[in-house]
């Protein structure tokens, strides 16, 4: 058979390697890998691209001396040993000193330190904990190991909870990581590696985490849930929305639209028919929908801000926004029961960081410093 040439050889190769690699590069990113592996993964599908065009070169001439297959062998080792070098030399490098130094940092000391300060810190102490490892928060991390801090709004939680969640991983599992591997992937060391003043800062960054577009997200990725869906968030829900909750003593929903769902106040919304259509008592702001297509950001905004010149008061101005969503939850089974529903609602897309932006600059939290 003729040998190929060189064209040849690569001419038909180089396409499939080209389609090969922006599928992998395309399929790591949606999976939520870095960008370090994403390179190394299509550095694997190169090297596989290389091996083939190897084998398909002319074969050589025939050895006829030994100094001949040393020549080869030695030059054989020393390309592959120069392209691992060249290679590997570009990946990120281990640092003994950068781990030292992290051991000889001093203390954070947040006496003195603002509201944004504590917060940045925080986010320190949650990087250098190597958090993000098995944290993924909104958008950013490495891995699903653990809860979306971001999509399961940490931030909701009480920071004595939060608190009891770091130094005690195994004091409440998290919905949808019950297994065995789950429960021992906690550390349970923080107590002793984190002083006062790093907790303190990292529970603060932690209560930034909070979405108010979006109700919160439970369970391991894929197999996900939103709280709509929740049957023991509905059971709560209520709880605070029948006045029981004692966290949220003198809110009670039911007094105005009624414990069976029937109103109990004129003008109350009647939340047993999903065709309801939202207030028009607020100019600009208005939704077209009915209430069985409401988004979770409407529901989150009447609750939070209330609705002027009615009984409609801002409740997220009085009383924590954990209880309210739940609250939320709750109210929408009058008029879509969860034992009569065929599906479940769809988890919604992980906020982009201009969508948080956003959130910022459009004033959506109560709390200015969200």
């Amino acid at each position: 058979m003729k040998e190929k040439t060189f064209v040849q050889n690569i001419k038909f190769k180089l396409p499939i390697f080209a389609v090969l690699a922006t599928c992998i590069w395309i399929f790591a990113g949606k999976a939520g890998f870095p960008i370090w592996w994403q390179i190394e993964f299509v550095s694997f599908a190169l090297v596989g691209l290389i091996v083939f065009i190897i084998l398909d070169l002319p074969a050589l001439a025939p050895e006829k001396k030994n100094r001949d297959w040393v020549v080869r062998l030695l030059g054989t080792y020393a390309v592959g040993s120069v392209l691992f070098i060249s290679i590997t030399n570009q990946l990120p490098q281990f640092d003994p000193q950068v781990e030292i130094d992290k051991l000889n940092k001093p203390p954070i000391k947040i006496e003195g330190l603002a509201g944004p300060e504590v917060i940045a810190a925080g986010r320190v102490v949650f990087e250098e904990n190597k958090c993000f490892n098995c944290h993924k928060v909104f958008w950013e991390g490495n891995s699903d190991r653990g809860p979306n801090l971001g999509t399961k709004q940490i931030g909701l939680y009480s920071e004595d909870y939060i608190k009891k969640q770091i130094l005690d991983p195994r004091y409440k599992q998290s919905p949808g990581y019950e297994d065995p591997k789950s429960k021992k992937a906690m550390p349970t060391y923080y107590g002793e590696d984190l002083d006062e003043g790093q907790l303190t800062a990292l529970v603060a960054y932690l209560k930034t985490m909070r979405d108010p577009t979006n109700i919160p997200v439970e369970g391991k990725y894929p197999d996900q849930w939103t709280w709509w869906d929740d049957e023991t968030i509905l059971k709560e829900g209520e709880v605070v929305f029948n006045g029981l909750e004692p966290a949220t003593e003198g809110l009670n929903c039911s007094v105005c639209h009624g414990k069976d769902g029937i109103p109990m106040m004129t003008g109350a919304l009647d939340f047993r028919n999903g065709e309801n259509k939202d207030t028009d008592k607020i100019p600009g702001d208005h939704y077209e929908g009915p209430l069985k297509d409401w988004p979770d950001e409407l529901w989150y905004k009447r609750v939070t801000r209330g609705v002027p010149e009615t009984p409609m008061a801002p409740w997220g101005t009085i009383f924590p926004h954990l209880y309210l969503w739940k609250a939320e939850a709750y109210a929408r089974t009058f008029h879509d029961p969860l034992d009569k529903r065929t599906e479940k609602r769809p988890v919604p897309p992980v906020p982009t960081k201009e969508e948080i932006e956003r959130w910022k600059t459009e004033g959506l939290f109560l709390d200015p410093l969200l």
